[in-house]
């Protein structure tokens, strides 16, 4: 099976900081992969992976926003109540709102085989880990699935991810969202 998409390091010394790696997928679209903790926005510093995952969706469905774009979106149009931070629901309902054709579905839980055919079939998985509660980003490259978070990319199996699932009643869940 061919490669779905190539890691490459990110050559403009302005945005290396932010944005380290960039995706490059088969079909020529570019992701980059932001480093959350080197933004100056202390909301995407110390909170930004649901961010991060949320930038890395809409740029998967083919939406620009930068990543203080898509939070200030978060903020202006929906409601975390007391919460500290955003949830997967609200991050699907933002995607499915921004982009053509509602491309993302919320699971509250995935079974390991949904997630394995999700991720076969091309598609990007938002993922909500436990301790402590993280979103990561998990895409199949056409070999192995890779785990997207903080700048950093690394193999990992959909049975190591779903072992970290988060069972939190708020934030838990993952998100698959579909190639346009």
């Amino acid at each position: 099976m061919k490669k779905l998409f190539e890691i490459r390091p990110v050559k403009n010394e302005k945005r290396k900081k932010i944005y380290p790696y960039k995706i490059k997928l088969s079909d020529g679209l570019v992701i980059p992969l932001p480093s959350q903790y080197d933004f100056d926005n202390s909301y995407i510093r110390s909170k930004g992976c649901i961010i991060a995952a949320f930038y890395m969706g809409l740029r998967f469905v083919g939406v620009k926003k930068s990543m203080a774009q898509c939070l200030k979106y978060l903020q202006v149009n929906y409601d975390k109540g007391n919460r500290k931070n955003y949830n997967l629901e609200i991050i699907c309902k933002a995607i499915n709102r921004l982009a053509p054709d509602t491309p993302a579905k919320f699971y509250k839980k995935i079974t390991k085989e949904k997630m394995k055919k999700a991720l076969k079939a091309g598609h990007m998985t938002l993922f909500t880990e436990r301790n402590p509660i993280h979103t990561a980003v998990l895409m199949w490259n056409g070999k192995k699935v890779v785990r997207f978070s903080n700048g950093k990319y690394k193999t990992v199996t959909v049975a190591q991810e779903i072992r970290k699932r988060c069972s939190d009643s708020w934030y838990g869940g993952c998100v698959v969202v579909r190639k346009k």
